[in-house]
Formats: C-alpha cells, sequence, structure tokens
C-alpha cells in the first residue's frame, strides 16, 4: 500500500540553474525538494548546487538526486526527483507567496 507524500508537491514549471550545465524546468515543487525533466537525468546519490528562479527571484540551493528515471535509453530525455540539502530559510515564505500568485495545483501523487 502506497502512502501519501510527508510534503505536498504542487505542480510549476519553475526554471532551475546548476552549476555547469543547461537550464532545465521543474514538473513538480515543494518545501524539501522537486522533480525535473532534463535530456540526460543526473545519477541517484549526485550532489547539485543552483539556483531556483522563483518569478524574478532566484534562490540558491544544494541538493541531493534521490531517484533518476530514463525514458528509454542511456541518452534520452527524463526524469530525476532532488531533495534539498540547503536552501535559503525564506523559501518557505517565497514558494508560499509564489503559489499564492499562480494558483494552487496540488498533485496527489502517492509513493
Amino acid at each position: 500500500m502506497h502512502l501519501p507524500r510527508a510534503v505536498p508537491r504542487f505542480e510549476h514549471r519553475l526554471a532551475v540553474r546548476l552549476r555547469g550545465m543547461l537550464p532545465l524546468y521543474t514538473r513538480d515543487v515543494s518545501e524539501s525538494g522537486f522533480c525535473a525533466e532534463m535530456l540526460q537525468p543526473m545519477k541517484a546519490g549526485d550532489l547539485v548546487e543552483g539556483a531556483l528562479l522563483l518569478g524574478d527571484e532566484e534562490v540558491p540551493f544544494q541538493a541531493q538526486v534521490m531517484w533518476s528515471r530514463r525514458s528509454a535509453g542511456e541518452r534520452t530525455r527524463g526524469r530525476c526527483g532532488v531533495r534539498f540539502v540547503t536552501i535559503g530559510e525564506d523559501f518557505q515564505r517565497r514558494l508560499g507567496a509564489f503559489r499564492r500568485l499562480q494558483g494552487r495545483r496540488l498533485i496527489r501523487w502517492f509513493t
């Protein structure tokens, strides 16, 4: 039986800048991490550093890739799930303000 996530994720397409990589976009975002779509997903366990763009504001973070799925083959589009290790103290406030402006589209995914 699958249980609901501990932290709800919301469907928001935000730009993410990672050091040394092309910009990518989130599929969903929560206070603890995000899911991103990429041409070549990173490997589980990789540590990443970058910035999440909330409107006109950049929020720097450090995170760990928790899972990665490729669509078909080694060099094809896929997704990865990222958990924040460190992120700005006011991220929760900024994310809440961003959601109020954009609308809340809660994703009721189960893990």
